[in-house]
């Protein structure tokens, strides 16, 4: 490995532990406690998700963050369901990896917005699966919608590093 490298690598790593300290202190110090922020992204989340299944033709609602679909319950969206973690992870990969910022200030709030609308297809998803397909339910809960939801992730971080980051470049331009 190239100085080059190893001091991007460093500087990668450093960035990455100080932003996990902010967050944490942030989330479990102001966010967590003061209550705001994360239902409001999950009153978003639901209320997309219903939008959508009624698109498509069912009748749903939902009372405070449980999706009714045809007078059934079906799926509680928690808090912990609203993706604001992955957003803050995937923000913080941008702000650690050297790149242009005007790059970085169009791919954030884009990909923020993809995050947010593959969310809603993954809810939507799992509300069609528990209605249908009860027994696969807990495991695609758990492990089918989390893969692609973080391989979509990877995919734009990959995109952005080949095409836009300082290493991408330099890796590029000795292959």
């Amino acid at each position: 490995m190239s100085l080059i490298a190893n001091k991007l690598a460093i500087s990668f790593i450093m960035k990455a532990v100080v932003i996990f300290f902010i967050w944490m202190i942030l989330y479990y110090g102001y966010i967590l406690p003061n209550g705001y922020f994360n239902p409001i992204l999950t009153k978003a989340l639901l209320g997309s998700t219903v939008g959508v299944l009624k698109a498509i033709g069912y009748d749903s609602y939902n009372v405070q963050n449980v999706i009714y679909v045809d007078g059934k319950s079906s799926v509680l969206v928690a808090d912990v369901c609203n993706g604001l973690e992955l957003m803050v992870l995937y923000v913080a990969f941008f702000i650690c990896f050297p790149g242009p910022i005007k790059h970085k200030l169009i791919f954030i709030p884009v990909g923020l917005i993809v995050l947010f609308l593959i969310n809603v297809v993954r809810e939507v998803l799992l509300v069609l699966n528990y209605n249908y397909f009860q027994k696969t339910f807990e495991f695609n809960h758990k492990y089918t919608y989390v893969f692609f939801v973080y391989a979509a992730v990877f995919l734009i971080w990959r995109y952005w590093l080949n095409n836009y980051s300082i290493i991408g470049k330099q890796i590029s331009s000795k292959g």
